[in-house]
């Protein structure tokens, strides 16, 4: 560009009119320097940079009217271009406004001097410089929460991923990376679940916004669980997706974190269940949080959500202000701690015992806060003990009716011979202790007819089984009853092997029972022995016999004797039903 005179306005129709109009025109400021560094184009934009008008500056020395601008890197940059015609281009500090940061880019012209232009790029460093922080807490965010950050270009199918998200997916670092890489590295059956999600995300009518999980083979063979979850990015005009941005993060842990909860949950369902266990919490304004266990225990559906009003009114009289009573008691002494046992009344009307140990946690001002406990079914426990009671007494009531019979049958027996009546007496206290001992098997509820039979008459049978035989359904009898047949069956079998069949080698006995209504009838039949005729009195044996079915035992003997043998037929009371 020649050098003017600056009053002198350039001609319309010149090349330098048209080059004039066209830097009045751009948004950067321009100035040119002619070889003697005076100003010789001063466009509209320089003016409002530097605030003056180019009346102030055209013809005049730069170095005069901006003296700043002296010992600068822009000084430097400007003699190279002035002398060895090499430009430059770079950032700096407004000298003429110290606020703001412009972009000079120092030229030389085609026969001398130089050009200058500058934009003021304050504005853009200053986003720049806001991104580069968001992006550095972005980094530090994701580092921490162990995310990975990736951009899917759709129309390209280029995947841009960060450090972390290359780590989670199983990716080296610098290698180029696109959208089929992931359904690469995914688990087989987890592929198409992938794309079916992302193709609903990525849906303009859907916009599913939903993470997905899927596992990632290691080659170790380990198996990580990956979860995804993206923000489509729509073209406005054609409503496309085009863009696809998210995060991934390895949740294997989690994954597993949740299972061993599942199971550990499951393993103490399976405790509480079996210990007959549940817990319960009651929080302000009596809310209930229940559970599947403490329904069971009150003998509720599974499902059901019981109010603490519901829970009430199945306590057994008397029992819910007993509760109330120990809950006060135990705030009143300060302790938070509370057990009581109680009973409580099914919908279907079983009575339970259920046991509540609980803590009481209370606010700044001393008041219930809330109650966490746990309920315990004690009904087999409780039922234990009354029967252990029961029990007991049962067994100082046997044992005093069990002295009496001993007691009366020494004095009733009688012997020619000191060693005959130590026999006889042995044989009827064995009998009693026989029958005392399958009592107390079956808990004193009883005894088994079969095997009280078996006992009696096993001496009998040893060596010989055929000649005593018996049979008859399972019947069991009270312990009176047992004691009384246990007495009978010892005086038919003693008769038998002094004078009945049991005392002949071909003779055999057999015994039979059946039931009938409230008793049981059991036919003693003795054949093959010596011929049998009625006695002409009555001996102690017999009466012994009539004397153990009568009185207290409620039984009958009748004896049928038989020329082929003694025909006995005993009837014996069963237990009552309660």
């Amino acid at each position: 560009m020649k050098d003017r005179d600056p009053s002198t306005p350039p001609q319309g129709g010149s090349n330098e009119a048209r080059l004039e109009a066209v830097l009045e025109s751009i948004s950067d400021g321009f100035y040119a320097l002619d070889p003697d560094w005076r100003y010789v184009v001063f466009n509209r934009a320089a003016e409002e940079y530097f605030g003056v008008s180019r009346d102030q500056v055209l013809g005049k020395v730069i170095w005069e009217l901006f003296p700043q601008g002296l010992g600068g890197a822009f000084e430097r940059a400007c003699r190279r271009a002035m002398d060895e015609r090499i430009g430059s281009r770079f950032e700096t500090p407004s000298r003429a406004r110290d606020d703001r940061i412009v972009e000079l880019r120092i030229l030389p012209m085609r026969e001398s001097g130089i050009a200058v232009s500058l934009s003021d790029i304050t504005d853009r460093r200053r986003v720049e410089d806001a991104l580069r922080a968001s992006e550095a807490r972005l980094e530090l965010a994701t580092q921490a929460s162990g995310l990975g950050v990736w951009e899917w270009t759709i129309p390209t199918g280029d995947l841009i991923v960060s450090a972390r998200a290359r780590e989670v997916w199983g990716f080296p670092d610098g290698e180029a990376m696109r959208i089929e890489d992931i359904a690469r590295v995914a688990h087989p059956e987890d592929g198409p679940g992938i794309v079916a999600l992302s193709r609903r995300a990525l849906d303009p009518q859907v916009r599913d916004h939903s993470a997905y999980e899927y596992r990632v083979p290691q080659p170790d063979g380990a198996m990580r669980w990956v979860r995804a979850q993206g923000e489509p990015v729509f073209d406005p005009e054609s409503g496309a997706a085009i863009r696809y941005v998210g995060t991934v993060a390895d949740v294997t842990a989690e994954r597993q974190a949740a299972q061993e909860m599942r199971e550990s949950e499951a393993r103490l369902r399976l405790a509480m269940e079996a210990g007959g266990m549940a817990v319960f919490q009651l929080g302000t304004g009596g809310v209930l949080q229940g559970s599947p266990e403490l329904n069971r225990l009150l003998g509720l559906p599974a499902d059901a959500t019981p109010s603490v009003q519901d829970i009430n009114a199945g306590y057994y009289p008397g029992e819910l202000a007993r509760m109330q009573e120990a809950f006060r008691e135990a705030l009143a002494s300060g302790s938070p701690k509370l057990e009581i046992e109680y009973r409580y009344v099914w919908p279907d009307g079983q009575v339970r015992w259920l046991m509540v140990r609980a803590e009481i946690t209370l606010d700044a001002d001393g008041e219930p806060q809330s109650v966490l406990g746990v309920v315990l079914d004690i009904t087999q426990r409780r039922e234990s003990e009354e029967r252990l009671k029961l029990l007991a007494r049962e067994v100082d009531h046997r044992a005093n009716n069990l002295l009496t019979v001993v007691q009366a049958t020494v004095a009733l027996t009688s012997a020619p011979t000191p060693e005959a009546l130590k026999e006889i007496i042995t044989g009827r206290v064995s009998a009693l202790a026989h029958a005392h001992q399958l009592i107390s098997e079956a808990r004193w509820r009883g005894a088994d007819l079969r095997r009280l039979v078996e006992e009696e008459l096993r001496p009998y049978r040893l060596g010989a089984e055929g000649r005593v035989r018996f049979e008859g359904p399972d019947v069991t009898l009270s312990p009176h009853a047992a004691q009384s047949a246990a007495m009978a069956l010892h005086e038919l079998a003693t008769n038998a092997a002094k004078y009945g069949a049991l005392s002949s080698v071909s003779g055999e006995v057999s015994v039979s029972w059946d039931l009938a209504d409230d008793h049981v009838t059991l036919v003693w039949t003795e054949s093959g022995g010596p011929p049998v005729a009625a006695p002409s009195r009555r001996g102690l044996g017999l009466n012994m016999l009539q004397r153990a079915l009568g009185g207290a035992t409620g039984g009958e003997a009748v004896l049928d004797w038989r020329e082929s043998g003694l025909v006995a037929r005993l009837s014996l009371p069963l237990p009552r039903a309660d």
